[in-house]
């Protein structure tokens, strides 16, 4: 059964080494990539204040980060904007996420991407939904397309799918 689940203080070893094989690519930022184990905490830490509104950069707002699990096992993980600054309605919209490498391929970045458009309805998010993709990243557009994207702008860096 897939699932999506808050990411806490508590999690363990098992998202820490899911987060090690989703290298940062086509404009997925997994800042743990790579990270010594024993800083692991510390990350996480920050990721369960974002979703406070603690210790945000300026351009930042508020985002809570989810865990997609399947039956027990974390294989992917999104990141949930509660609402739009200037910076995210041109890179990175309402929703980032990503599905770990040795699962791919599998329809886990679909089922991510529609499990968080429902968090963000649960969340009080009523505002239309910004998903913005790498143009070359034809998996994540499809992804958005049956997720009932509606494609509204394409630039060379990225493409706009909006969620009513």
């Amino acid at each position: 059964m897939l699932y999506l689940q808050k990411a806490a203080l508590t999690d363990g070893r098992d998202v820490y080494e899911m987060l090690q094989r989703i290298p940062p690519e086509n404009g997925v930022r997994n800042s743990c990539y790579q990270m010594d184990w024993a800083d692991f905490p510390t990350w996480l830490a920050k990721r369960v204040d974002r979703s406070q509104g603690i210790g945000l950069e300026d351009w930042m707002v508020p985002s809570t980060t989810f865990w997609l699990i399947d039956d027990g096992v974390p294989v992917g993980f999104g990141s949930l904007r509660h609402q739009l600054n200037d910076v995210l309605r041109e890179r990175g919209g309402h929703i980032g996420y990503a599905v770990d490498g040795t699962k791919q391929g599998r329809g886990y970045g679909k089922a991510l991407l529609g499990l968080m458009i429902q968090e963000a309805r649960r969340m009080g998010i009523t505002e239309e939904l910004l998903v913005t993709v790498h143009p070359d990243n034809t998996a994540s557009r499809r992804v958005a397309e049956a997720n009932g994207g509606e494609l509204r702008r394409e630039t060379a860096e990225h493409v706009y799918y909006w969620f009513p």
